[in-house]
């Protein structure tokens, strides 16, 4: 069963978004950390066999974006991203609006094939963290290691920060995407702005 999308009402009333603005750098200073709301992201839970040809072959043509083989590890284009989060388990983001009916389609070529897939966008908020510092500030509430060595580019992983549960991907050198339930975000939003005390950092609306 696909659920609708959420709507722009809702999804504007995100930790962020709900918050004053504020910005502990100078107008032409770089910041260090850029904290960000990401606005309506449609997000779905799938299960599936990933050893099915035929489950990976409809997969690609529906999204038109390949599966990810490995846990924790992620693929994209420009519109949707597809996180393993187990072995026969991934988390479609997208801010592409057309993505209900891509699912729809998807779940139509797949009716003799075993899958689940389920539309949790109503049920987290999309974060992006970004700037230099950002691994610093991450690292302070993050159980797991985020040395670039370990944890770079289209690497994804479920873990906690500040003891709260997230899922974390990461996009660019010094730019993370965080997923996290609604009724967490704000508790997250305000660590994160304690945890930059030291640093010049700045929210953005989306």
């Amino acid at each position: 069963m696909v659920f609708n999308l959420a709507s722009d009402k809702i999804k504007s009333e995100t930790a962020i978004n709900n918050r004053i603005s504020y910005d502990t750098g100078n107008q032409d200073e770089k910041h260090e950390i850029i904290i960000q709301d990401a606005g309506l992201v449609n997000i779905y839970n799938l299960r599936g066999s990933q050893r099915s040809s035929t489950f990976r072959k409809f997969f690609q043509l529906s999204l038109n974006v390949e599966i990810p083989n490995k846990t924790c590890t992620f693929s994209s284009n420009d519109k949707t991203f597809v996180l393993q989060t187990s072995p026969d388990e991934w988390m479609i983001l997208s801010n592409y609006n057309e993505i209900h009916q891509q699912v729809i389609e998807l779940e139509k070529k797949l009716a003799k094939v075993h899958f689940a897939i389920n539309n949790l966008t109503d049920q987290y908020q999309v974060i992006y963290i970004s700037g230099e510092k950002s691994r610093f500030v991450l690292s302070k509430g993050c159980s797991i290691d985020l040395d670039p060595s370990v944890f770079g580019p289209k690497i994804c992983a479920q873990t906690t920060l500040a003891l709260t549960d997230i899922t974390i991907f990461c996009t660019a050198k010094n730019s993370f995407t965080v997923i996290c339930r609604n009724s967490y975000a704000n508790y997250l939003v305000d660590w994160l702005e304690d945890a930059s005390f030291d640093c010049s950092y700045k929210f953005l609306k989306s």
